[in-house]
């Protein structure tokens, strides 16, 4: 059942600072590495290697990650996921949570990005480089952030334990998937999909408790605006 699962109570204080700490770092890192040419002259060496691998079926594979995770398609999934909460939970409620902390989650990922400016790996020098160059800035890495945002935020607001299970190996998997098909294609470095897998988790974690802070993302308040939810939410410490 979707709903809001029950976590240990950690001061909220904390959870925000973790997360502001987590914000600041991967930034902080995105900066010195960027500014530290060395770093991704060694990084290039793991993208060629990677994007050399190409075969017709890996290609197919990671084009399809790129075009369903790019931001058309993320949205898209973001809208479909809410729309799949709110009918299992049968509350609306529920799929604005959900969509609240995908897009938060993944949005200030995108806003680390704009502060780095990390140039994305120079394509004269991959085997098989991209059919089309991004135009954005590369660290961290937004398709992989995406990834761990949609995986994150489904396994936090499941009650099920059989499902949360589930739904973490699919995540792992999902993750696993695009941070590999990043580098493959030729468009991010190693270290913006590592960014993005450490910052996000700590972005959801901090939203999960700030909304169930809010009266309507309760068990009292989602009662009061939707008398016929299936009355299965656990209110959020």
């Amino acid at each position: 059942m979707i709903g809001t699962a029950r976590h240990r109570r950690v001061p909220g204080w904390v959870v925000a600072t973790v997360a502001a700490a987590a914000f600041a770092a991967i930034a902080l890192i995105g900066v010195l590495i960027t500014s530290n040419p060395g770093w991704s002259a060694q990084e290039i060496r793991i993208v060629i290697a990677v994007n050399g691998t190409s075969t017709a079926a890996l290609d197919a594979i990671a084009h399809t990650i790129a075009v369903l995770l790019g931001p058309t398609g993320a949205a898209v999934i973001t809208l479909g996921a809410m729309a799949l909460a709110a009918l299992l939970a049968r509350s609306w409620v529920l799929g604005l949570r959900l969509g609240i902390l995908i897009g938060f989650s993944w949005g200030t990922a995108d806003l680390v990005k704009a502060l780095v400016q990390r140039p994305r790996p120079d394509p004269a020098l991959l085997p098989f480089p991209p059919a089309v160059e991004p135009t954005t800035f590369s660290y961290p890495s937004g398709h992989t952030a995406f990834a761990v945002a949609l995986g994150v935020s489904v396994f936090a607001l499941l009650t099920l334990a059989r499902a949360r299970y589930i739904t973490l190996a699919a995540a792992i998997i999902l993750v696993a998937a695009t941070a590999w098909s990043r580098v493959y294609l030729g468009v991010h470095y190693p270290t913006d999909t590592l960014a993005s897998m450490f910052l996000v988790p700590f972005l959801v974690w901090a939203l999960v408790r700030w909304t169930g802070r809010i009266s309507l993302f309760t068990r009292k308040g989602a009662d009061r605006a939707h008398a016929a939810s299936s009355g299965r939410w656990q209110r959020q410490p």
